[in-house]
């Protein structure tokens, strides 16, 4: 099991490098840590604004790395919820 502090990094790199993928995407690429490791990560980043959840399927959310130069609209605040 990797340590802690890396995960936020990881996933980034992850995402920079696969684009926005769904989460169990993500997971899988992410081999040296757990399902809830990435979890809390991507919820904590999610949070901070680093990182866009989307819910385009019905069982399934897209991870993306956040667009900073486009400002937050409303339709960014609710797929958050």
């Amino acid at each position: 099991m990797a340590k802690g502090g890396d995960i936020e990094g990881d996933i980034f790199q992850a995402l920079v490098r696969m684009g926005p993928c769904a989460f169990d995407d993500l997971v899988r690429a992410l081999p040296s840590y757990s399902w809830n490791q990435v979890f809390a990560a991507v919820d904590r980043l999610s949070r901070e604004g680093t990182l866009r959840l989307s819910h385009p399927a019905r069982c399934d959310y897209q991870v993306s790395i956040r667009d900073v130069s486009r400002p937050q609209t409303r339709a960014d605040m609710s797929d958050r919820k």
